[in-house]
């Protein structure tokens, strides 16, 4: 709002620019929509005495109690909803109701002092708090999260919600409000919601019922027809900065009421991926785009993009382990002109494999890859419309960043080195699932000796000011299917230090460019490129020697100056070892195990190192694991354990279900969180799960025996066993059999049909799909017995249908069954009898 002097000058201005021009001065208002005055008259005082500071339309302008605001009341004391032009300068406040079909007169109160005349509060209307009582038509979602706001000053007032249930109370002033409850139904392919609702609240309780049937499925779809939802969030964003989200998340739909409210945004990001993929079979391609609602949500709030109007690029994902479903997250980043573009969505991708990638051009996309349990930190990306070069990620060695953040300060060391599997290329990458461990001794002392324990913690000690020799060793040791590489890293400083100046540690850094897809070297001299730096800006750093092992580290040979190393035809891995110092007197020696895969990686054995053993293994209790592809089926949790016993302990331990050969699976499922429970000193129970739904496979040559992997390790960081199969587990699709006798009822010796539909569950599409070339046998009951008797044999044909034809004789149940020989991809069919009959 323009603010004049010259009360005459009221300019067209909306409340929320006029809020924002008072909250400098430390006034509020609450009138409804404010438009121009487009002829004014002269002001008059609003001194009416016992009239209060009447307008000329017989409404009142009053003092919000306990306040620096004002309101327009009507006559019965509810919020005006008129349109008026208003203005304030030396401490008075001038409005003028506008919109009528002739000029009215603008009243002027003063704003820095009690109004004159003004009558109290009660007299005309109610000013206290009322209550609001929000709820959602036949709504029973569970985790309902309620905001509100006041659309004039836009502050937000707390909702207490009923747990379990999309209801809730407030208590606020009479006034305009703006509502969202945002929920999930929590279970598969159901969708998520964010209703909005604009009410008014005036002298009595307020009852605001969110709609959800006149919500509408929200989205960016593309003009390629194979393009599916993966991923999608919403978040809503308000003109005071506040937001509410995340809404959404996975591949269901995600349901927003249509609006129109000034200065409200929602903020849609979707992730589409080729129809078919699933976590297990991720997409060749990705869709990442984003849009935003400003002030309305359209009735239908789908947005079309055409494909080659989007920005292109292929990223290519390195690794090892064959087959491994990564996490590709990314996120809208804000410009300068914004305070939020889009919220978190995602989808899996294969490593090692490719994705051809289309994006919205010109935003700026926060992205991070979850590999496993390492979280791969990329760099932040703006694509402009067209093709743009591909970028690599995850390519070997996996090693420590350079540039830790290990400080000083004074008289006290902090140890923290987190990012120590960043790939060659600089994205910097933290496993969660990595035991850890720091050791800082000083002239024979020991200040700091942490156990192996997983996470990023700091470590420090207190020391002397004066300057001092210290000795610094960072170890970090892991083991499970998506971490075959960079299985123990070791990184050992000496240096002097002394009062506030920063630790002259060294980063050595490794890359081999020659390495492919799946970070492995052909067989023959390959170049390896060592750097070492400073992390002191006044300190010159050099390499000093530079080995390989292709036996874990049991042996060393020396690399050629140029820094070229021997790969044998039968190395199954290579490890590197690294030194250098500084002009300081500052060293360093990294070590890598397995830094890189060599020829022999194609077959992996078992593997074990001092004293670790497992046995016991169980999964879902010996019994099959049976999917149905029902649409809407809730996951299935498969529990699986086994023990473990080390003299010294078991530290931790995992396992994983796998589909092929271990090297080269077709498809993998890590049981994600197992713990490792002590029995005694040297035995633990191990025990994880995860939860499978049919969407998660969508492949059907994925039914049948999957292996177990199994694996642990000590606490002292020395032993481990890694069993490859440890296990078989059956995970099958349901079937279902029917039978049909016809005529019914039939005369004794008269022909009769039996007729039968053999079905198996589709992971892809949902549904049954016909499950030919099935051998069935026709039993018969007879009426008043117990036990079943073979009658015939059919094979089921193209459409899963099966016939036979026999003379009816008596009494009795029909019913088709499965062959002896169980086809291991399907469970035995569930059979319903059917009843003849016969005359």
């Amino acid at each position: 709002m323009h603010v004049t002097k010259n009360r005459r000058d009221l300019r067209r201005t909306v409340v929320g620019a006029l809020a924002g021009v008072l909250a400098a001065t430390g006034m509020t208002l609450v009138p409804g929509q404010v438009s121009a005055a487009e002829n004014t008259v002269p002001a008059t005082k609003g001194t009416d005495k016992g009239a209060g500071a009447r307008l000329a339309t017989g409404e009142r302008l009053e003092r919000i109690p306990g306040t620096k605001g004002f309101r327009v009341a009507a006559a019965d004391g509810r919020q005006a909803t008129g349109t008026y032009a208003f203005a304030q300068t030396d401490g008075e406040l001038t409005i003028q109701p506008i919109g009528e079909e002739k000029p009215l007169p603008a009243t002027t109160v003063r704003t820095d002092q009690a109004v004159s005349g003004l009558a109290p509060y009660g007299e005309y209307g109610t000013t206290a708090n009322q209550k609001v009582n929000l709820s959602v038509a036949d709504g029973y979602a569970a985790g309902a999260y309620i905001s509100l706001w006041n659309t004039s000053t836009w502050t937000r007032y707390d909702v207490t919600t009923e747990q379990y249930m999309p209801r809730g109370t407030a208590n606020v002033p009479p006034g305009t409000y703006f509502a969202t409850i945002q929920y999930d139904y929590y279970a598969e392919a159901r969708p998520a919601y964010l209703l909005t609702k604009t009410f008014t609240v005036g002298s009595t309780t307020a009852n605001v019922v969110f709609d959800e049937k006149a919500a509408k499925p929200v989205g960016i779809v593309s003009d390629d027809p194979s393009a599916r939802r993966a991923g999608a969030s919403i978040w809503l964003t308000t003109p005071s900065g506040d937001r509410v989200g995340q809404i959404g998340g996975g591949a269901d739909k995600i349901f927003v009421s249509p609006f129109t409210m000034s200065g409200v945004t929602v903020h849609l990001h979707d992730v589409l991926t080729k129809y078919g993929s699933s976590q297990l079979r991720p997409s060749p391609y990705r869709y990442d785009l984003v849009h935003q609602f400003k002030n309305t949500v359209p009735a239908n709030p789908v947005v079309t993009v055409q494909t080659a109007g989007l920005a292109k690029t292929v990223t290519t994902f390195r690794s090892l382990a064959g087959r491994q479903t990564a996490s590709l997250d990314t996120y809208g980043k804000p410009a300068d002109t914004e305070s939020f573009v889009a919220g978190q969505a995602a989808s899996p991708v294969t490593t090692p494999g490719t994705l051809t990638e289309y994006v919205t051009p010109n935003v700026t996309f926060g992205r991070y890859l979850m590999d496993g349990g390492n979280q791969v930190r990329l760099a932040d990306r703006t694509l402009p419309t067209g093709t743009s070069a591909g970028e690599t990620i995850g390519q070997g060695p996996l090693q420590p960043d350079a540039g830790g953040h290990s400080t000083r300060s004074s008289t006290r060391i902090s140890l923290y080195e987190p990012a120590s599997y960043t790939d060659a290329r600089g994205n910097r990458g933290a496993d969660y699932t990595a035991l850890q461990q720091y050791r800082l001794t000083s002239r024979g002392v020991t200040l700091v000796d942490s156990a192996y324990e997983e996470g990023f913690k700091t470590y420090g000690a207190t020391v002397t000011s004066s300057s001092a020799p210290y000795e610094f060793t960072h170890t970090a040791i892991r083991r499970a299917p998506h971490a075959r590489l960079s299985t123990r890293l070791v990184r050992e400083w000496t240096f002097t230090s002394s009062g506030y100046s920063s630790l002259p540690l060294l980063d050595v850094r490794f890359d081999v460019p020659s390495l492919d897809i799946r970070n492995t070297a052909a067989a023959g001299p390959v170049r390896v490129v060592t750097t070492v730096t400073s992390r002191s800006t006044d300190a010159t750093a050099s390499l000093t020697g530079l080995e390989f092992s292709n036996d874990d580290g049991a042996t060393w040979q020396p690399a050629s100056a140029e820094g070229d190393i021997t790969v044998g035809a039968g190395d199954r891995f290579l490890s590197l070892r690294a030194t250098g110092k500084d002009n300081s007197g500052a060293t360093v020696r990294t070590t890598l195990i397995r830094a890189f895969g060599g020829p022999g990686s194609v077959s992996l054995p078992d593997e074990s190192a001092g004293d670790v053993k497992i046995s016991g293994v169980s999964v879902n209790a010996g019994k099959p694991v049976v999917i149905d592809g029902a649409s809407g089926q809730y996951p299935t949790e498969v529990q699986a354990s086994f023990t473990a016993t080390s003299p010294a302990g078991i530290a931790r331990g995992g396992m994983a279900l796998y589909k092929g050969s271990y090297e080269r699976p077709d498809a993998v499922f890590p049981l994600q969180w197992t713990q490792c429970t002590p029995a005694n000193a040297t035995t633990s129970s191990c025990q994880g799960s995860v939860n499978i739904a049919p969407r998660h496979l969508v492949d059907n040559a994925l039914a049948g025996e999957w292996k177990v992997a199994a694996w642990a390790e000590s606490t002292d960081g020395t032993s481990f066993a890694d069993v490859h199969a440890a296990r078989t587990v059956r995970i099958a699709r349901t079937t279902r059999l029917t039978t049909d006798a016809t005529p019914e009822p039939v005369t004794k010796g008269a022909t009769l049909t039996v007729t039968g539909r053999f079905t198996v569950s589709d992971w892809l599409a949902g549904g049954q799909l016909a499950f030919p070339g099935q051998r069935v046998h026709l039993e018969f009951r007879r009426a008043g017995t117990t036990g079943y008797t073979l009658v015939g044999l059919a094979r089921t044909d193209s459409t899963g249908k099966a016939a036979l034809t026999l003379k009816a004789a008596y009494d009795g149940d029909y019913r088709w069954v499965s062959g002896p020989s169980l086809n291991p991809a399907t469970t035995r069919p569930a059979v319903a009898p059917d009843a003849v009959d016969v005359r």
